[in-house]
């Protein structure tokens, strides 16, 4: 078990000055002259300089024209000795503006309510929300009242923090996370693989496609404003959107997601060609899918049927396929060409229903100790760990393995293709070839190899505490090669969608094999994922059940 650490009092420090060092080590060449010159201003600064910048870069000042604005006497920092020293330092570096001239819109936000109140030039209802006050104030002009508040305070104006998101971009990959990760690591929260980190196989390679990824970011922060808004300011936040990188699939798929959303709301405003016109510039599902849903709509049901042809004939993904199928049937049954799209299959898994006295344990350990009582075996409570997790320990040096793009920096738990399509396509050699030799003794060696030299480390298939020993080993036991290779196979063809679904239990009886059972409490329902798995398990003769279960 890690134990937990106890970090230092400058530990975010010495966090950003690693992240800032290993982009600049890795990235020097596609810094701008301005970046590389915020680089060099902050390593030249004393350390209390370097204190006080770091912990106001990340906090969410008020907003004005000169930078994010504090108040120097709201600051306290006990780890940084003489903070109006600090302040002057990083005035002469340029990292901070002292006292920057201002208007009375952007200097309201710093004060509390008690502080505008007395701010008023006459007496103003207590009553008064925040929002109706600033605009009482606002209406007055309280310059007079608000120099006298500053009078014996300090201003501070943060300066070159958009510098700072280049970094981050370069070193996360992404502008989501945070320092905050750094901090989990030093905590012994998490631990992580010591994968490559190789240049030629950096994520970035030029500067274009960093500045294509910022200017991605700040589309995504107007798009909240932009699809409460008006069609027009729909459209042009998408006609703003970057172009896109050859051969940068993370950007195409951040493009992706954002013009969806973006689509999807003009659908739902009535839109529908401009809809349509966003939707066929995207790659991923379900875009084919509400191309589809518009054509009937708009009473083309030749364009309809062609769309749903077209996933047929190359679906992206499975929910995409059984979309195809049902829609295509349907739309085909009222135009009176049913046999040309006929009714998809459903199945019906085995299913039986069983009777508990209702207790405030989880239904599913309520099933598995019933199902123990009456198999005399062992029945565990696995849902998407089990089988997961053998998959990760088997193609752990593979998942880790070193892909153009996969990995930004030492942290990081997974590649940053996981979640998608293209993680097996990037690796559909290795992994093609490691099913391919498959049997029960390399299946065992490379398992208990992994979980003995790994045990603790962060991987995305394997929740450690989820994986007994003597779990570990019956499985592998009782399931046939066959099934490993079958189950693990579906698992890695589309990643993001088929970790989920699975059985909540996996039975052993005393008697032999296994059996992988769905568990439905009152009122519960098969979700369409877990339907899919269910499905899949019937072609590949995988034993399964459904057991719903009613309280006395």
């Amino acid at each position: 078990m890690t134990v937990a650490a106890e970090l230092p009092a400058d530990y975010y420090l010495t966090n950003f000055l690693t992240l800032m060092k290993f982009v600049t080590a890795r990235y020097k060449s596609l810094l701008s002259a301005e970046e590389d010159q915020f680089y060099e201003r902050f390593m030249s600064l004393g350390i209390n300089g370097q204190k006080l910048y770091v912990r106001l870069l990340p906090r969410k000042g008020a907003p004005s024209s000169a930078g994010a604005l504090f108040r120097l006497s709201k600051l306290q920092y006990a780890e940084i000795e003489d903070l109006e020293h600090a302040c002057r330092e990083l005035e002469v570096s340029g990292l901070l503006r002292l006292n920057p001239q201002i208007s009375n819109q952007e200097l309201l936000p710093l004060f509390t309510k008690p502080e505008l109140f007395r701010a008023s030039n006459k007496p103003l209802p207590k009553a008064l929300k925040r929002a109706d006050l600033i605009a009482a104030l606002m209406e007055q002009g309280v310059d007079s009242g608000l120099h006298k508040l500053l009078a014996a305070d300090t201003l501070l104006a943060v300066q070159h923090a958009s510098c700072f998101e280049t970094f981050k971009l370069c070193f996360f990959g992404n502008l989501n996370q945070d320092l905050t990760d750094y901090v989990l690591r030093d905590l012994g929260l998490f631990r992580y693989e010591d994968y490559p980190l190789d240049r030629q196989n950096l994520p970035f390679q030029n500067r274009e496609q960093i500045d294509q990824h910022l200017n991605y970011y700040h589309c995504l922060d107007l798009a909240e404003q932009a699809l409460t808004g008006e069609t027009s300011d729909i459209l042009t936040l998408a006609e703003q959107l970057p172009s896109g990188i050859t051969g940068d699939a993370a950007l195409h798929r951040r493009l992706d997601r954002l013009r969806l959303k973006l689509a999807r709301q003009l659908e739902r405003m009535g839109e529908l060609a401009a809809a349509d016109r966003l939707y066929k510039m995207c790659q991923r599902p379900p875009a084919r899918e509400r191309r589809a849903r518009i054509a009937i709509k708009n009473g083309d049901t030749g364009k309809g049927l062609g769309l749903c042809q077209q996933i047929l004939e190359a679906p992206l993904d499975e929910a995409e396929k059984i979309f195809a199928e049902s829609f295509g049937h349907r739309t085909a049954k009222d135009l009176d060409c049913a046999k040309e799209w006929p009714a998809p299959k459903r199945y019906r898994p085995p299913t039986e229903t069983i009777v508990l006295p209702q207790s405030p344990e989880r239904v599913e350990i309520q099933v598995a100790l019933h199902l123990e009582q009456l198999s005399e075996g062992n029945c565990y409570y696995v849902e998407n760990c089990l089988l997961n997790g053998i998959l990760g320990l088997y193609i752990w040096d593979i998942l880790f393995a070193s892909i153009p793009g996969a990995f930004f920096n030492p942290f990081q738990s997974a590649p940053s293709d996981f979640r998608t399509a293209d993680f097996y396509l990037s690796r559909r050699t290795l992994l093609d070839q490691r099913l391919a030799e498959l049997d029960k003794d390399t299946l065992r060696e490379r398992v208990w190899c992994s979980y003995r030299d790994k045990w603790g480390i962060s991987n995305p298939l394997v929740a450690w505490d989820a994986l007994p020993k003597e779990l570990v080993t019956t499985a592998m036991e009782r399931i046939p090669t066959s099934h490993w290779r079958s189950l693990f196979q579906r698992i890695l063809s589309d990643i993001a969608h088929h970790r989920n679904g699975l059985p909540d239990l996996i039975l052993f009886p005393a008697a032999g094999d296994y059996e992988l059972i769905e568990v439905k409490g009152p009122g519960d329902r098969l979700q369409q994922n877990q339907q899919r798995w269910l499905t899949f398990f019937a072609s590949q003769r995988v034993p399964h059940r459904v057991i719903h279960v009613e309280w006395q």
